[in-house]
């Protein structure tokens, strides 16, 4: 199938023709049909069909046009729909399809010619003859300037987000990247106080133990040798990630946090609900973070686009999944992208980790809602 201007030539050859065999059909209709008449019927057709080479195809139209101008009220063709038409159409190809100057330049001396055609022939003199003729040059032509304006304007826009879509691609490999080593970093931290714990407690263990105390001391000292060579190896990961100074060995936060977040988020001016459905499960401490983290990082989108506005957060134990939903209203944000930005790439990458999906979108009533399921238990 074709395409493009070669589809867009075939269309004009076919337009050409009918406007030619329409303009032949009438003269013979008024029983005007003669040689002269067709020739001047085909010599429009083709303008018509080369249009979008636009000097040649109004050059050969403004020849037709001024000899049925001087041929008077005996024109061949004069009463026939073909000029008029084929003048819509090549002056409408004139703006839609020149270069700004070229075509300008181009209508400025075709309404020269055929001013000057009207002031000397036919009795000579000013008549509305020539304002007419003027008109119905210069209306297709401003139209056709107006479509060409208005489809430079849609691809130049089509070329911004295509650029922007080619950043995003780009930048996103690094954002999952950059997103991964924050994962390290606060894995780091759970274990490294799950770690400490341990060394504390087998240290305490050591001082207490009162059988084979020899052995024992042997053991426990492996223990709290082992626990602190895993810590000085995470830190050691940690300044890898580019991390300069190890950070505190405090838990991080989890679902028992939410309180606390929503306060924020309201103090923010997101009015913020939370509901909670089922029997909390012991989680791991990664997994309790990254749901707090899936939920944070919703609300501070909410906030960023949707301010002031309502948020509900839900979350559902289920026998063998955490279900978190976080859905706002919208308010009067705009601006936030169907794709996601690296906050939601982040999102996924924790959910994923675990085994477990995420989903975001808007929703029909102009909100945006942000679905976790992750496996728990098992």
């Amino acid at each position: 199938m074709l395409k493009g201007p070669k589809r867009a030539a075939v269309l004009d050859a076919i337009l050409g023709m009918a406007v030619a065999a329409g303009t032949v059909i009438q003269l013979d209709a008024l029983d005007r049909a003669s040689v002269d008449g067709v020739v001047v019927g085909v010599l429009i057709g083709v303008a018509v069909a080369c249009r979008r080479a636009a000097l040649p195809a109004v050059g050969l139209l403004l020849v037709t046009m001024i000899v049925q101008a001087v041929l008077g009220d005996t024109g061949v063709v004069r009463g026939t729909g073909g000029p008029a038409i084929g003048t819509i159409l090549v002056f409408y190809a004139l703006g839609a399809h020149a270069p700004e100057r070229v075509s300008a330049r181009t209508l400025v001396l075709a309404l020269v010619m055929v001013g000057a055609t009207r002031l000397t022939t036919g009795g000579g003199g000013p008549s509305t003859a020539a304002a007419v003729d003027a008109l119905g040059l210069f209306t297709p032509y401003l139209f056709g300037r107006f479509v060409r304006g208005r489809n430079a304007h849609a691809r130049s826009e089509e070329a911004r987000a295509a650029a922007a879509g080619r950043q995003r691609e780009r930048a996103a490999p690094r954002a999952a990247a950059a997103e991964r080593a924050r994962i390290a970093r606060e894995l780091h931290d759970v274990i490294a106080h799950s770690v400490s714990v341990m060394v504390i407690q087998a240290g305490g263990a050591r001082l207490v133990l009162d059988t084979d105390v020899d052995r024992a001391e042997a053991s426990l000292r492996a223990v709290e040798q082992a626990g602190n060579e895993a810590l000085a190896e995470m830190r050691r990961l940690l300044g890898l990630l580019g991390e300069d100074e190890p950070r505190a060995l405090a838990p991080q936060p989890g679902l028992n946090d939410l309180p606390a977040l929503i306060a924020g988020a309201r103090k923010a001016g997101l009015d913020t609900t939370l509901w909670t459905d089922g029997d909390a499960c012991p989680v791991s401490p990664a997994l309790d973070l990254c749901a707090y983290r899936v939920v944070q990082e919703a609300l501070t989108n909410a906030i960023k686009y949707a301010a002031p506005a309502r948020a509900d957060i839900s979350v559902r134990w289920r026998t063998d999944q955490l279900e978190l939903d976080v859905l706002d209203s919208g308010g009067n944000g705009t601006g936030r992208a169907p794709g996601g930005g690296h906050g939601l790439i982040g999102m996924r990458e924790r959910v994923t980790m675990h085994g477990g999906t995420l989903e975001h979108g808007h929703t029909a009533a102009g909100g945006f809602e942000v679905r976790a399921l992750i496996p728990v238990g098992g």
